[in-house]
C-alpha cells in the first residue's frame, strides 16, 4: 500500500528564492526613494534652508508647529515658534549663514508623521560647523511642520 508523501517540487524552490530576493531589493530601494527630491520632507527642508540663508528668522520659524520644540546643544529646550524665531534671529546676528543639509534617513510613523535624520554644515563667522539633526515632521492642518528638532555639533573647522 502506498502512502502519500509530501514531495517538494524543485520548481518551487527557485521561485521562492526569487520572491525573497525581489522583496529584499524592494526593501533596499525604500531609503533611496525617501531621499528623492520629490519627497515632501526633502522639499520642505530645501525651503527651510532657503529661508535660513535669506536670514529670515520669522520664515524659518514658520516651518515649526506653534507648539514645536527646538533642542539645541547645551541649552534648554526652546518652546514654540515665537521663541524659535528669536533663537534664529540671534543666530543670524551672531553670523550664522550658508546652511547646507543632507538627509540620510526618513522613517514614516504614519500617514501624517515621519522622523528625518541628516547632517548640516553652517558657517558662523569663519567657523565651518558640521552638525547632525533629528526632526519629527507632522502634518498639521494640511501643512508639513516640524514638531521636534534636535541637533548637535560634530565638529568645528
Amino acid at each position: 500500500m502506498m502512502t502519500a508523501k509530501h514531495v517538494s517540487k524543485p520548481l518551487f524552490r527557485p521561485i521562492g528564492k526569487l520572491v525573497r530576493l525581489l522583496a529584499l531589493l524592494c526593501f533596499l530601494q525604500l531609503p533611496i526613494s525617501a531621499m528623492a527630491e520629490d519627497n515632501p520632507i526633502i522639499a520642505r527642508m530645501a525651503e527651510l534652508v532657503a529661508a535660513y540663508n535669506a536670514q529670515d528668522a520669522q520664515a524659518v520659524a514658520s516651518f515649526y508647529a506653534k507648539d514645536g520644540i527646538l533642542l539645541p546643544p547645551g541649552q534648554k529646550a526652546i518652546l514654540g515658534s515665537e521663541a524659535i524665531a528669536a533663537h534664529y534671529a540671534a543666530a543670524f546676528k551672531a553670523g550664522a549663514r550658508e546652511l547646507q543639509f543632507k538627509t540620510f534617513d526618513i522613517r514614516p510613523h504614519s500617514d501624517t508623521a515621519a522622523t528625518e535624520i541628516g547632517e548640516t554644515v553652517v558657517m558662523v563667522g569663519r567657523d565651518r560647523i558640521v552638525g547632525r539633526y533629528m526632526h519629527l515632521w507632522q502634518v498639521i492642518d494640511g501643512s508639513l511642520l516640524l514638531t521636534r528638532d534636535m541637533y548637535h555639533i560634530l565638529k568645528v573647522n
